[in-house]
């Protein structure tokens, strides 16, 4: 579920960095910060104090400089935003416009404010149709501010594989035949087996080539993602234990897959309370039409779909156009 705004907005992606991290005016190493993974650890800060008071991020925000000049926007500004659930902080941090596209600037964290995680989003804002301060860009996915680990953990990657589904040595997959691709749990760590003996099918994912061809995969590529959540999502459920009547985190890769998913599902709560909700509607029993529906919602925000197709209908109106000139 994607939000539509009555205006035109940016249709490519605002990427945010978190480029230094400063406690007391101190540096603080590189390594406390996962660029991939988006997160920033801050547990158990060398500070020469028993306690921190405010720690500052240097910050920048990236957008797609050629669509932004060539919009319809006026006033362009962009801010990086601070929030913490359990605390019901919400900041917002103006940046300074260094390059066209590009903001810099600092984020300030008070300890005291802060819990858990906090998040960091970006938020592009412009004036249109003699209206300013209309949302029109703004980060998938925010960066985690960790204040509970030292370390940044990398993200899992999941294993992908190609195999033929056709073929007789991998028997297990035979019923699955027709389908271009599938989440096998045999070896306990999920892997994405995706079809070779669907024709085509690789070619398009691993060479494609003309603008067509890239365009279906994009589409391809985020409707596999999406699918792919989902499928980890429900099978992650089914690992949390429930320990003297307390819902308990599984721990591995179907943590992983929990702690990235139940804020989108969740979004009011924090993470304790979802997996508590999550866990008693499946012992209860209850329909899960309505979790099912967030779930689809939260696995697309991980896939980026909404934003991929956007995108996509976008390229297919411009190259429609470009054929009508012709």
């Amino acid at each position: 579920m994607r939000t539509a705004f009555p205006y035109p907005v940016l249709s490519s992606d605002v990427n945010l960095r978190v480029e230094k991290v400063f406690v007391e005016n101190k540096p603080v190493p590189i390594s406390r910060v996962n660029d991939r993974g988006q997160i920033v650890a801050l547990d158990d800060l060398e500070t020469g104090t028993k306690h921190w008071a405010e720690i500052r991020l240097n910050v920048s925000a990236t957008v797609d400089a050629r669509e932004l000049k060539g919009g319809p926007w006026l006033g362009v500004s962009c801010m990086a935003v601070l929030t913490n659930r359990k605390t019901r902080v919400h900041q917002a941090f103006e940046l300074r416009e260094s390059e066209p596209g590009t903001w810099v600037g600092e984020i300030e964290i008070h300890r005291l404010e802060h819990v858990g995680r906090s998040q960091i989003n970006a938020q592009i804002v412009a004036e249109y149709g003699g209206v300013p301060g209309r949302l029109i860009g703004f980060t998938t996915l925010p960066w985690q501010v960790d204040f509970e680990t030292r370390n940044p953990a990398e993200e899992r990657s999941l294993k992908m594989k190609w195999l033929d589904f056709d073929d007789p040595s991998n028997d297990h997959l035979k019923e699955f035949k027709e389908s271009p691709w599938i989440l096998d749990f045999e070896g306990g760590e999920p892997v994405l087996c995706l079809n070779s003996s669907l024709d085509g099918f690789r070619g398009v994912l691993e060479n494609a080539a003309t603008q067509e061809q890239k365009l279906v995969r994009e589409v391809l590529s985020s409707q596999i993602a999406t699918e792919t959540w989902i499928s980890l999502f429900n099978s992650a459920t089914y690992y949390c234990e429930v320990i003297e009547g307390e819902p308990v985190w599984p721990g591995g890769w179907q943590e992983d897959v929990l702690r990235k998913m139940l804020p989108d599902i969740f979004p009011a709560m924090g993470a304790d309370e979802a997996l508590s909700v999550l866990v008693e509607a499946r012992i209860n029993g209850e329909d899960g039409t309505n979790i099912q529906r967030l779930v689809a919602h939260a696995a697309g925000i991980q896939s980026r779909k909404s934003r991929k197709v956007t995108t996509t209908l976008r390229d297919l109106r411009r190259m429609a156009n470009q054929k009508g000139d012709k």
